[in-house]
């Protein structure tokens, strides 16, 4: 889910079309599906408005984010497909900052998970839903 200040502007909820082995492992490839979008949406931002700057991505997944800056799992993520991989050249160019996000405070919980009244109500207000 991509805000500007607090309205949500784009989002989407899916299954993800291949098997991932660790949940680490999927929220690495979601980071990267959130890479390409990002990168689209930051220039549609920067035509009409004119700005271009570093943009924070937030995961709920230390082991994902680390696995963003650094290979130091190699032996545990060899086998995911390259194509995952180029979001780290983003990175590097910081165009994309990856974020720690709490999983209290994740707005995204209520599009992937059944949640509480009170935590969608939460999450709604994060994203402008509701004041």
């Amino acid at each position: 889910m991509f805000t500007v200040g607090s309205c949500a502007v784009s989002w989407r909820a899916t299954l993800q079309s291949v098997v991932a082995l660790s949940t680490t492992e999927a929220e690495y490839m979601v980071i990267c599906e959130a890479c390409k979008e990002l990168i689209w949406l930051k220039g549609l931002y920067a035509e009409l408005c004119g700005d271009k700057y570093c943009i924070s991505l937030h995961c709920d997944r230390q082991s994902a984010i680390y696995l963003t800056k650094d290979q130091m799992f190699h032996e545990r993520i060899k086998h995911i497909n390259i194509k995952y991989h180029f979001m780290r050249n983003v990175i590097e160019d910081g165009k994309l900052k990856v974020c720690k996000i709490s999983t209290h405070d994740n707005p995204a919980d209520m599009m992937t998970k059944t949640v509480p009244v009170a935590k969608f109500e939460l999450c709604s207000s994060l994203v402008g839903l509701i004041r």
